[in-house]
């Protein structure tokens, strides 16, 4: 009794091998997804910065309902600057790490794809209750971050599908051509 080999891995560096236009095409709708990442977060920071005496107040009145009385107003208002830049830092460097596996991702890195697959599938369940309604916030930029997030998902979906496709996975995993 005898049994099919397995295919044998194609040891050509990536270089020499083409790139499947279904991987140009979830490149181009990661970084959509990327932009529209940036754009929510600036947008958020500004309504951070924007309603930063209604934080203030909160604070305020959680830090009198604990007894302790060590942050002043003035204290807490002068850290909402601060605030706000960590935000945009820390958020610009998780889109950039993104951005970098999206990168390993064109170069045909198995992990990348994976570690993107799982990042978008949260990303993408994360925007269900937006799409009930239940996510959104009030008034005009509750509604503009809901339509943002559902696009978002929908390039998400779309680059997760061109990523599994057949000519993707012989690129990702080496598969001779036939």
């Amino acid at each position: 009794m005898s049994f099919p080999l397995p295919p044998i891995p194609d040891r050509s560096t990536p270089a020499d091998r083409p790139i499947p236009h279904d991987i140009v095409t979830a490149y181009q709708l990661w970084c959509g997804v990327l932009v529209l990442t940036v754009v929510t977060l600036l947008f958020g920071a500004f309504d951070l910065w924007n309603g930063r005496t209604d934080l203030v107040d909160m604070m305020t009145e959680m830090t009198a309902d604990t007894g302790t009385q060590e942050l002043s107003r003035s204290d807490l208002d002068a850290v909402i600057p601060l605030v706000v830049i960590l935000t945009v830092v820390f958020g610009l460097a998780i889109v950039g790490l993104l951005y970098l596996a999206v990168r390993k991702m064109c170069k045909g890195k198995n992990w990348a794809r994976m570690a993107l697959t799982m990042i978008g599938v949260f990303m993408t369940l994360s925007t269900l209750p937006t799409v009930f309604g239940v996510g959104a916030g009030a008034g005009g930029s509750g509604l503009a971050l809901g339509i943002i997030s559902i696009v978002q998902a929908v390039l998400t979906v779309g680059a997760i599908v061109l990523m599994h496709r057949r000519e993707s996975n012989a690129y990702f995993l080496r598969l001779p051509e036939n």
